[in-house]
């Protein structure tokens, strides 16, 4: 058995935390994706900088491009303390540093215009990680299944429904694991082969290689004048029959499927809240034996609060400097110095740092953007309205710039339309 420990010492990782987020709409118009506040206290790149630390990865550079100003703040205040000396880092590599003249062009060229950074490191190993998706997870198997298997590439993989295929890179995969195809976000379902429950191997974003392998495919890729510079729709496809493509199913420690969220829209940023509700998820923000790395800003702890608590408090998440007077709050997420007014209702529903919910207001199934205030009698349930996924309820979002035509009369139901994803 390979020793993990030392792999994870002899990897260098590279946090992909670039992506414009655009369709997360209002949530991303001021910050990148990984910097988009997730749990009531943490931003979601905490979650693979955090399995990054836990799993014993030292040498971590963070990728970033579009609207990184918040999230170079975020690191610098939350993660600074993590440097111990010269060799451990967690580290920006800024897109107008590195690629000033036209940016990162893919996720691919990302890593490649780091490649001098990569290789001076003389590590024997290169993890490609996501700043954006949500999941606990030690990378130290991960990086063991790839030595073993004598691997060139390893992707990290998910089962998914087949419906959902759509959204996701591909693959089919032989009973050693090794990867037989792959195809990035497949448009119809006869491109992909699901098994007898329905479901379909989903890439994860997440890919070990050896060093000098990933150096020569990346050069190689650089020199291509039709390549659109992606892992996803470019290098892995490109690779599956020409190099030894392994997949590593995550699992958690009870051998199921582990959790992971890809939190690109908002229906899937608004149901990973709901998932930390959930007293049979595997996601526990309160997990001492994996810890997450907080803001100090967002003030205390987020603690779960359940009618055992408090009458007008079930089953939700509450972040430091919550005012909750007179109301009722059920299966919801609040923020920070969220401030809610007597006799108003919040369910299913996430609400950003800051945010003030008027008198008499009632709010199920939405997301309300930082700052916002929604005034008095102000009245938005998705329950009013079902879509074509089966009878899968959606989040509304309301940012500030929404109130003044949208909440012109109190007491009005608002649908928010153009803020479904």
């Amino acid at each position: 058995m390979i020793e993990a420990s030392s792999l994870a010492a002899d990897t260098v990782a590279v946090v992909l935390a670039g992506g414009k987020g655009t369709r997360l709409g209002a949530l991303t118009r001021h910050v990148c994706k990984p910097a988009i506040p997730f749990g009531g206290a943490y931003r979601s790149i905490d979650f693979s900088l955090s399995n990054c630390v836990n799993s014993g990865i030292v040498h971590v550079g963070v990728a970033t491009q579009h609207k990184p100003q918040s999230l170079l703040r975020h690191i610098n205040r939350v993660w600074r303390d993590v440097i111990t000396d010269q060799e451990h880092f967690i580290t920006p590599w800024a897109a107008e540093e590195r690629a000033p003249a036209q940016g990162y062009l893919g996720t691919a060229d990302a890593v490649y215009r780091n490649l001098e950074i990569i290789e001076g490191l003389r590590t024997r190993l290169v993890l490609v990680l996501a700043g954006d998706h949500i999941y606990k997870m030690d990378y130290r198997p991960l990086l063991a299944h790839h030595r073993e298997h004598e691997a060139d590439v390893t992707v990290g993989c998910v089962e998914v429904a087949a419906e959902e295929a759509h959204d996701f890179g591909i693959m089919s995969v032989d009973d050693r694991d090794r990867i037989r195809s792959f195809v990035e976000k497949p448009k119809k379902l006869q491109e992909v082969s699901p098994d007898a429950n329905g479901r379909v191997q989903a890439s994860m974003g997440i890919y070990v290689f050896d060093t000098d392998f990933l150096a020569s495919v990346l050069r190689q890729d650089a020199c291509s004048s039709i390549s659109r510079h992606d892992f996803g729709c470019d290098i892995l496809p490109r690779l599956i029959g020409q190099a030894d493509a392994f997949a590593y199913p995550f699992r958690g420690s009870d051998r199921k499927p582990g959790y992971w969220r890809d939190i690109g829209t908002p229906s899937a940023y608004w149901r990973a809240h709901l998932d930390l509700l959930d007293p049979s998820s595997s996601l526990r923000l309160d997990d001492s034996s994996w810890p997450l790395r907080r803001d100090p800003a967002a003030g205390s702890v987020p603690r779960y609060v359940d009618g055992k608590s408090t009458a007008r408090v079930e089953r939700s998440l509450l972040a430091g400097g919550c005012a909750i007077r007179g109301a009722t709050v059920r299966r919801s997420v609040l923020f920070p110095k969220v401030r809610v007014s007597p006799c108003s209702e919040i369910s299913e529903s996430v609400i950003l740092p800051g945010a003030a919910i008027g008198r008499h207001c009632h709010l199920r199934g939405v997301i309300v953007d930082s700052g916002c205030r929604i005034p008095d009698g102000t009245v938005i349930d998705r329950s009013m309205h079902r879509y074509a996924l089966g009878d899968e309820m959606r989040p509304a979002i309301v940012t500030q710039e929404d109130i003044p035509a949208n909440f012109a009369r109190p007491a009005t139901a608002v649908i928010c339309e153009s803020a479904v994803a």
